[in-house]
């Protein structure tokens, strides 16, 4: 049976954890606040892969959303924070991930189709870091069997912790830099078995005007739809132009084109549900293409980007 930890033994911890930085140069979190504009922040020089990695997993979960530089030797990196947790980044992932479980049919319990948060996969240009996305879908294993049991050859990717790879990836930024983001989605595509990307970037409100009626302030935004071997899509929405001069008369002119009402044809994104259950054989047959399950319903994703908008709008007020 295991006792109560003492004060001595919390002592100990401490001073072992002290050690544990002192001889590994792992990146220091920043012991004052920190706001979108002090992003990118540097908080580590000369951090070995092994080491990033081992903080990635003590603090990814921190509020922060890191980046890791490679250096000229290939081994060691400078890290940055490049965005932060906020009411408006967690209420968009979490209605991104809504939108990717409706194909369940309202199963929550062994679902198909596995949504979940920042899964850590290892950086697909093969330099050996972490990196974890802001949501993640992928297929069950009563589908497509994890990497280790797999009778593919050669064996599928997974993400860190054995289970299949994600086939989609969600990136959303606020704070992050455009640059940051599509550099991160583009990384991604690297993997074969990485479908699709959808990135979403959030533009600082407006300031001295807000929307008629809501109180909401004036935000542009943007969305990108990367897929393998197609164009990259993109879609420029919110509740005013991302060039505008004019929130407020562009909101009330019914000639400029604004996301402005729910299942607008020009503002959704589409992806087809048979891409999370990719699991090809080798060499891949020119005609494949993957099944999908009886008990899903539907043939594609659907994102309705005003229902994303109003949910950014929501969440800053």
């Amino acid at each position: 049976m295991s006792r109560a930890r003492t004060s001595g033994d919390i002592w100990w911890a401490r001073i072992f954890d002290r050690l544990d930085e002192f001889l590994h140069n792992y990146p220091k979190l920043p012991k004052s606040s920190v706001t979108e504009s002090n992003l990118p922040l540097h908080i580590g020089t000369k951090v070995t892969i092994k080491n990033y990695n081992t903080f990635l997993r003590n603090y990814g979960s921190s509020g922060y959303k890191f980046q890791f530089q490679i250096n000229s030797d290939n081994c060691t990196g400078e890290v940055y924070i490049i965005g932060m947790a906020s009411t408006v980044h967690e209420d968009v992932v979490l209605r991104l991930q809504e939108f990717f479980k409706v194909p369940n049919n309202g199963v929550v319990d062994d679902p198909l189709i596995v949504v979940s948060g920042q899964a850590l996969h290892n950086d697909p240009s093969g330099i050996g870091v972490e990196l974890a996305p802001d949501a993640t879908v992928r297929p069950s294993i009563a589908i497509v069997q994890r990497p280790a049991t797999s009778t593919r050859i050669p064996p599928p990717p997974g993400d860190v912790d054995g289970n299949p790879c994600a086939r989609i990836m969600c990136e959303v930024a606020i704070g992050q830099n455009v640059g940051q983001l599509g550099q991160k989605c583009f990384t991604w595509m690297v993997e074969p078995y990485i479908r699709a990307v959808i990135s979403i970037k959030i533009l600082d409100p407006r300031p001295g005007v807000r929307e008629p009626g809501t109180g909401y302030f004036f935000r542009s935004m943007t969305a990108k739809l990367y897929r393998q071997g197609m164009v990259i899509q993109r879609w420029d929405f919110g509740n005013v132009g991302k060039y505008s001069n004019d929130p407020l008369g562009d909101f009330n002119n019914p000639a400029v084109v604004l996301c402005n009402t729910p299942n607008d044809p020009r503002f959704q994104i589409s992806v087809p549900i048979s891409e999370v259950f990719w699991d090809p054989p080798s060499p891949i047959p020119p005609n494949y293409v993957p099944v999908i399950p009886t008990n899903i319903i539907g043939n594609n994703f659907n994102i309705d980007l005003y229902r994303i908008q109003r949910v950014a709008l929501k969440a800053k007020f």
